[in-house]
């Protein structure tokens, strides 16, 4: 299952501050702590030190979160591997997304354990993958949901807090119906089981998540991080009292932000205070007032000394938004690398005066593997039709019209006629000039209006051959359609348990060694 290899810059999906970091261009080189390749992997790894008392509270987190869970040989050595004072981590990061959630999740996944598995051997040392599970978010309208197939499902429910803590109250039905659309796979009894076993209404989704993700991934060593916990909050006090004190991420972002502004557009702005209050329900932003402190949606005031207590009380309440999460990140784990989408990597090149302030060590940052699939007979039929695999990325409707003119029975291409006409007027012009310069704007606005008229007819007669070529746009559309469900990329919308369900887990293992994420390219599958 050998993946067709296109450039990121040729599939226009990536903004241009990604496609100039890919390539170590100079206007994103001082936003990043040095390149992702190998090599850069290795000088990271070297320079990189740890604390041993956060190693010990982060080796002993992390076993009780895997209390009760299934064992798993391979955790079990990471969890061992993490615990020596040599060991870094690899990590990725996301949402909850609800049963695996789009493509690109598990591609984030995979990436994270082959990159880990790499630097382990180039270094000699212990290198264990981690996914961050991001269970302080409160968005809930973007994780409630997926797509197998074309069918949506969704989980019903309201909002309420950190998605995380939130209990799996209402899943049975979207829960039955994924099982309805897993297909007639071998494997879609074996899927059906998992989902059945780790979504459970009385689990909550972090607990389900993390089981979920443990018993497809637990065997090539992952281990999976809920942060949302009081002794790894207790790590990062320090972080939070800076901020409440000095607002430093307003300061060092905004600076960032506006370097970035003179070649890129800005991913994310800082808040005077990046930092959200937790509370049974709620997950609300805490304010600056001129005599304190105020948490919205209701929440309890503090003066400065009353929120200084309360973070050293209760570290747990306090929770990162996006510009400082990637700081709590980095100061709980041993981390030699972040595995992110083009929008994460976006905002961690904003953070770069931010980690400085903190004195906390930033990491280096690997584009995630971008993949898509194709059916063998729609790539046949867009390769009958002249056109290159990577124009399945270019903008369809004038490769349509292209293809359908180049196919017709007659010609649309009305350049000479075009050319005729513009000589026609340019006479004109001549003659009505020697005989009243004043003639001159009438008669170009008569070229203009002529020329127009010219643009409708040919536009007429390129829908003409769009309908004689009717069965080829249809399997451009078709073609296109599978690669872009909905417009968007693939892996952005299409769920990874139907294909499980038809190949099994051993799936996961050709994904593995197929997606590199030190390759920086699109990864187009022809499948039969």
């Amino acid at each position: 299952m050998q993946p067709l290899c296109i450039p990121y810059a040729a599939t226009h999906r990536f903004s241009p501050l990604v496609l100039d970091y890919l390539a170590g261009g100079e206007r994103t080189r001082e936003f990043h702590a040095g390149p992702s390749d190998l090599a850069g992997l290795v000088q990271a790894a070297a320079q990189r030190q740890f604390d041993p008392a956060a190693r010990e509270v982060l080796v002993r987190v992390l076993r009780s979160q895997y209390q009760g869970l299934p064992a798993e040989a391979a955790v079990e050595q990471s969890l061992r591997d993490l615990a020596r004072p040599d060991a870094f981590t690899v990590t990725t990061g996301h949402q909850l997304v609800l049963f695996g959630g789009p493509l690109y999740v598990p591609f984030k996944l995979l990436n994270t354990i082959r990159v880990a598995r790499e630097l382990a051997a180039a270094t000699g040392r212990p290198v264990v993958p981690v996914f961050w599970m991001a269970t302080e978010d409160h968005d809930r309208a973007e994780i409630d949901h997926t797509f197998f197939g074309d069918h949506k499902l969704q989980w019903p429910g309201h909002a309420g807090g950190a998605v995380g803590r939130m209990a799996l109250d209402g899943i049975t039905s979207a829960l039955e119906e994924a099982i309805a659309h897993l297909g007639e796979g071998a494997h879609a009894a074996e899927m059906a089981a998992l989902l059945r076993e780790h979504y459970r209404p009385e689990r909550t989704l972090a607990e389900a998540t993390r089981r979920f993700v443990h018993a497809l991934f637990g065997r090539f060593g992952l281990l999976v991080l809920d942060a949302d916990h009081p002794e790894l909050k207790r790590l990062f006090a320090p972080v939070v009292k800076e901020e409440l004190l000095n607002q430093v991420a307003e300061r060092s972002v905004s600076y960032a932000n506006a370097r970035l502004a003179e070649h890129f557009a800005v991913q994310a702005h800082a808040r005077e205070i990046n930092l959200f209050h937790l509370r049974p329900g709620h997950r609300s932003r805490i304010i600056l007032e001129w005599d304190g402190f105020r948490v919205l949606d209701g929440g309890p005031t503090f003066t400065l000394d009353q929120l200084m207590a309360e973070v050293d009380t209760h570290p747990e309440r306090f929770s990162p938004n996006v510009l400082l999460r990637p700081v709590y990140q980095e100061v709980v784990l041993p981390n030699v690398a972040y595995v992110g989408g083009g929008g994460e990597l976006a905002y961690w090149l904003q953070l770069r005066w931010l980690f400085q302030a903190l004195q906390v060590p930033m990491p280096r940052l690997i584009l995630r593997t971008s993949a898509g699939f194709i059916s063998t007979k729609r790539l046949r039929q867009w390769h009958a039709l002249d056109l290159a695999t990577e124009e399945l990325f270019a903008d369809q409707s004038p490769l349509m019209a292209r293809v359908a003119s180049a196919r017709a029975t007659f010609s649309a291409d009305l350049a000479a006629e075009r050319q005729r006409l513009s000589a026609f007027y340019d006479d004109l012009l001549a003659k009505a000039s020697t005989a009243d310069a004043t003639l001159r704007g009438a008669v170009e606005a008569r070229r203009t209006s002529a020329l127009k008229g010219v643009d409708r007819i040919e536009r007429s007669m390129v829908r003409a051959a769009k309908r004689q070529q009717d069965t080829a746009m249809a399997r451009m559309r078709s073609a296109h359609a599978e690669l872009f469900p909905g417009g968007g990329l693939q892996e952005r919308r299409a769920n990874i348990l139907p294909m499980l369900a038809a190949r099994g887990v051993g799936f996961l293992d050709e994904l593995l060694g197929n997606l590199d994420p030190l390759s920086p390219c699109f990864s187009l599958f022809e499948e039969a």
